[in-house]
């Protein structure tokens, strides 16, 4: 017990003046400094929306972690779904409500080897890691909002949108929890989150049809792109940390002289 206790007590002095260590939350190696989290994917599908009440479905895969390229979970990497609502769809501009964003740990492989339909359904099955909701951007309830050319045959757009976290692991969630981006709606949102698509390459295990000509049908997996989660996260004060190393000392004195 001995042995433990002052053990706990390096660990904690260690963290206290600065180590160098990784910042490892949730099996997700987050760097040395663990003060940001930044999520980069340049792997998304999404479905084709032309029109408000419509379902947005998407899911991709966390390429790197605060630059850390692919080996950011020992071998594992961080894949995501999502689901919002269109709402003001304009074909220049869209805004999108009722959001969810679910990331999962595991690993899959190529996503390009099968329909999207069926990853999403592999990526669901993997180990849930964290979950996010939309937040309100703009004081009108809106929780992305995008422009670009969103009908035709040519399709682009850019957007851009905030979050929640709301579950997943207790550790990940307490580390994400920040509440460091003020929104429009005047409180507090965890996560910023960018994104930008086209319907140049896609997913040959697809549906394609009418992607490339205008005539596709809302719901086909239509769009590829890339997305950015970003925010600020929760690290215990080195003071605490130290507080900590001193009560665990305490303890251990006091059963010195039981």
């Amino acid at each position: 017990m001995k042995n433990k206790i002052l053990t706990t007590i390096g660990a904690a002095t260690l963290l206290a003046t600065g180590s160098a260590s990784a910042v490892i939350v949730g099996g997700v190696d987050f760097g040395a400094a663990g003060a940001l989290n930044h999520f980069e994917t340049t792997t998304l599908a999404e479905t084709f929306i032309n029109g408000d009440g419509q379902q947005l479905l998407g899911y991709g895969q966390v390429n790197t972690v605060n630059g850390a390229l692919g080996n950011y979970a020992g071998g594992d990497l961080l894949y995501f779904t999502f689901d919002y609502t269109s709402t003001n769809f304009t074909g220049t501009s869209v805004d999108f409500i009722n959001g969810n964003v679910d990331l999962y740990l595991g690993s899959l492989g190529n996503l390009l080897n099968q329909s999207s339909a069926q990853n999403m359904l592999d990526i669901a099955a993997l180990t849930p890691w964290a979950s996010f909701s939309g937040h309100d951007i703009d004081g009108l309830g809106n929780e992305i909002s995008a422009n670009g050319t969103l009908t035709g045959a040519t399709l682009s757009f850019t957007g851009a949108g905030l979050l929640d976290v709301t579950g997943g692991l207790a550790d990940v969630v307490s580390f994400l929890d920040a509440n460091s981006i003020l929104a429009g709606d005047g409180l507090f949102a965890d996560v910023a989150l960018t994104t930008s698509g086209n319907n140049l390459v896609l997913n040959t295990n697809d549906d394609l049809t009418g992607c490339f000509n205008g005539s596709a049908s809302a719901g086909q997996w239509c769009i590829a792109g890339s997305a950015d989660l970003r925010g600020e996260t929760v690290i215990p004060e080195p003071a605490s940390l130290a507080l900590l190393g001193l009560g665990l000392l305490g303890m251990g004195r006091l059963r010195r002289k039981a």
